[in-house]
Formats: structure tokens, sequence, C-alpha cells
């Protein structure tokens, strides 16, 4: 079953989650903000993984805050529309974005003459959650693991091909990573979006690629795709029985992550309690089970340890696009 038609049932679970953990955030512990509406701009498209989990928490943000928590979907230019706009926002807590490797860390080494800052230019709130990425293979691929295709690879140099959503993708990235740390030469090949890769690769036109969990798993579930390992280092809970890649491949880790972020400058008090209080909304376990159930792990963090995540998450794909030899536009 396709990702985008389970969203409305996965909604109807939320909404249920949220109801019954509702006193989490009580209205004595109510505080002055928000005083009206709050707008949380998401990069992507409605109906999405990203923008599931961003109108989960923003449901769980209107309960809490007894004020409307807005989502707006700004697509384009691999998130830097959004975050230009999110950018120039006030400065005050009305506007959030919901922040991804993509249009943060990523989009900083990619493209450095944006016009600001993706990251510098953004206050660290809170990870939301976790999105495990996982290495699938076409039906027919003679490889039942990850040693296997890395021998695959090995036996036939730059004959095996991974798919991608584009150039400087996440999921290329993913792919360079791999072959860096395999040690394996395989031909990329960029598609338009995730759904055209994955329907390469369901066609058997190219070999694997990565992607994540709520937006493959049905597939693999179905037969026609078969995983070989969740590119993190430990398993994941929403399929413990698939293998980390970085049992095999020591430090592999390309999991995807989702976190809200605020124009830079806007006040601490204000910072700290919208993470304090997505950490009350986290530990609901109606909640947190809903999305785990659809392979996102709810993963709430202070505002120092996700500026310091994302910061290293800049890091290592800046070292990755370094040492794949891609050069930044």
């Amino acid at each position: 079953m396709a990702f985008a038609k389970i969203v409305p049932c996965v909604a109807v679970m939320l909404s249920a989650a949220l109801c019954v953990g509702a006193s989490a955030v009580s209205a004595e512990e109510a505080t002055p903000y928000p005083q009206r509406a709050v707008r949380m701009i998401v990069p992507f498209p409605a109906g999405g993984a990203v923008d599931l989990v961003a109108r989960a928490f923003a449901q769980g943000m209107s309960t809490a805050w007894k004020q409307p928590v807005v989502i707006e979907n700004i697509v384009g230019a691999s998130g830097s529309l959004a975050a230009a706009q999110a950018a120039r926002a006030a400065k005050d807590g009305t506007t959030l974005i919901t922040g991804v490797g993509t249009t943060t860390s990523m989009l900083k080494v990619l493209k450095p003459k944006l016009g600001f800052d993706p990251i510098n230019d953004f206050a660290a709130i809170s990870l939301l959650t976790t999105f495990p990425s996982v290495l699938v293979v076409r039906q027919d691929l003679p490889a039942g693991n990850v040693r296997e295709l890395i021998d695959l690879a090995k036996s036939q140099p730059g004959k095996l091909t991974f798919a991608s959503s584009g150039f400087g993708s996440s999921l290329h990235l993913a792919g360079e990573m791999f072959k860096l740390v395999a040690g394996v030469d395989i031909m990329h090949v960029p598609f338009s979006g995730s759904a055209p890769a994955v329907n390469a690769l369901l066609g058997g036109h190219v070999d694997m690629s990565f992607d994540t969990m709520p937006s493959i798993w049905a597939q693999v579930q179905a037969g026609k795709l078969r995983a070989l390992g969740v590119a993190s280092t430990k398993r994941t809970p929403a399929a413990p029985d698939l293998p980390a890649i970085g049992e095999t491949l020591h430090g592999f880790d390309v999991t995807a992550w989702q976190g809200v972020l605020a124009p830079a400058g806007t006040p601490d008090a204000i910072v700290v309690q919208i993470a304090r209080d997505i950490q009350r909304i986290a530990a609901n376990p109606g909640f947190a089970k809903a999305l785990l159930d659809v392979g996102a792990v709810v993963t709430a963090t202070s505002p120092a340890e996700t500026a310091a995540f994302i910061q290293a998450d800049y890091v290592k794909w800046q070292r990755v696009m370094r040492e794949a030899g891609l050069a930044p536009e």
C-alpha cells in the first residue's frame, strides 16, 4: 500500500493518541506563548512522510497551546524556497519550519551561495523523528545480504547501479557514502524524485537504492523489493529483524531526521518552551507508537542537543561530498 494512502489512517490513530494524552500538557502548565496562531512551514508536499510528522506534532502543539498551529507547504528548489522564507520571518516564535537533512546540513554543503545560511540563520529547537533509511535491491539481484552485495560489486566494478531522487539528494549522498565506506564502484543513476527512482528499481532498470522506511517499506512487505539492511549503526525498532548496515560496515549511518527550527534571534525562552512541549508530546506512548507503525521513530531533543546534531550532520556530509569528489553548486 502506498504511503500516501495510509496517511488518513495514521492521522486517525494520532488524533486518538493525542486525545488520550492531552493531559500531558495541562492548562495549569500553560504559558503566555503563543498569543496567536503559529505557522509551521513544511518544505515538502502534503501527504508525504515529513508532512505527516509535522501535522502530527502540530496537532499536539495546538492542543497544548490552545492556539492553531497551521501547516504551510512551500515546495521547490530542494527546500531552499521554504528555508529562505522562514529565515526572513519574524523572530517571535510565530513562524517555525520543519527541518530535515536535505534542507539544512545537506543544503549548506551543496549550495553555499544561497544568500542565506541554512544552519546559522535558524535557532535549533528539537528533533521530532528519525526515519531509518533502508538499502533495497531488485528482487532478482544475486545478493542476500550487505556482504554479498559488496562482494558482487567488487567482482563487477562500475557495473551495478543505484538510483536516487536526484543529484545531491539525501538518497544520492547515501549511495555515495556506501561506495566510500564499502570501497566499491557503483554507478549513480539520478531521477527526478523518489517515486520514479523506486519505479525504476521495481522495473529492474537499476540494481539498488536507499530510501526512507515510510517511503519504501510497503514494497518490501509486498515482496516486490528486498531489504538488505537499515542504514544505521543499530537496528531500528520499526523492523528489529532487519540487520543494520553498521553491523557489516563499521560506523555507517545515513539515518534521515526531521526537526523544528525557528528564525535565528527568536527569544531563548520561546525556543526552550517549544522544545519542552515537544518532549511532552513525544512522551505519549500512543503517539509514538502510531508514528513507529509507519517507520518514524520519535526522537525529541533539547535545543543544544539539536544544534549539535545538525552541526555533526553537516560535517559528515561535507566529508562525503569532498571524498566523493562532488562539487557544490
